[in-house]
């Protein structure tokens, strides 16, 4: 049996694990996965998806990986939450009047742990890209008026990164609970409170294994993967992935619509 140099892996979804059509090779993940866990090797989905969307992408292997949801908001082990990082309910609802009273002109998602939440008067285009991310997204008339009994734990932009950077500082001034921003792909951008990434969702689970950064080996192609590819001892960014993270990673994987991560680890495996 090959001894393998890591004893953690984490993989992004869009544009790494699964390609363009959003799927990935599940006989082949199946064996890889058995030959990780017959090495007790921990695999970790590091996504921006919420936790219902994962959880339907993997509805065969739930028992046998581990979750870091909402870029690092939602932990969960063998389909149970272990952690989370959500916003208090009086910041959450404040952070959405501001976005719609600055920024009249950003769509928005709210993502809860119950359910996610978007306004019935978004564009359509916006609400079905949403309604394949968020498979249990309800429509509202106010999104202030998510109910209290929920916890918010991102808000989902479609937004330019600098019009999120302004949003960031501005809001960050004149709050105590400070927020966040990240790409989340198709040309969206993810809000969460302060320092909650998937580098840090990562830290939470090596610890809770007891395994090394170095132990670790990381698979990402954007900038909300950059602390969970500059934490790993072995990282790859995708050739499809963004040239600044491939100048952060110390390896390239082939592209995402070559299934990329599944020809490394089975290279590992061999």
């Amino acid at each position: 049996m090959t001894l393998l140099p890591f004893k953690a892996v984490a993989v992004d979804m869009d544009g790494t694990f699964e390609n363009d059509d959003k799927q990935f090779d599940q006989q082949r993940f199946e064996k890889i996965l058995t030959k990780l866990r017959k090495q007790h090797v921990h695999f970790i989905v590091s996504s921006g998806r919420p936790l219902s969307r994962l959880q339907r992408d993997f509805y065969d292997f739930l028992d046998r990986i581990d979750f870091v949801a909402d870029n690092g908001s939602i932990l969960t082990q063998d389909n149970k939450i272990i952690s989370r990082h959500v916003f208090t309910y009086r910041t959450g609802i404040k952070l959405i009047n501001f976005i719609e009273t600055n920024y009249p002109e950003i769509n928005i998602v709210a993502s809860g742990l119950e359910r996610a939440y978007v306004n019935k008067k978004a564009p359509i285009q916006f609400k079905n890209l949403m309604h394949f991310f968020y498979p249990n997204i309800i429509e509202i008339a106010k999104l202030t008026d998510i109910p209290s009994s929920d916890n918010l734990t991102k808000l989902t932009l479609n937004c330019s990164s600098e019009l999120a950077n302004d949003l960031e500082r501005k809001f960050n001034q004149a709050n105590c609970e400070r927020i966040h921003c990240t790409s989340s792909g198709f040309n969206n951008i993810d809000v969460m409170p302060a320092n909650v990434n998937k580098g840090q969702g990562l830290k939470y689970f090596l610890r809770y294994f007891n395994i090394k950064p170095a132990e670790l080996i990381a698979f990402g192609d954007g900038m909300n993967d950059k602390e969970m590819i500059e934490l790993a001892g072995l990282s790859y960014a995708m050739r499809n992935g963004d040239e600044r993270l491939k100048k952060i990673a110390k390896y390239e994987a082939p592209s995402n619509n070559e299934m990329g991560v599944l020809q490394v680890l089975e290279k590992y495996l061999a």
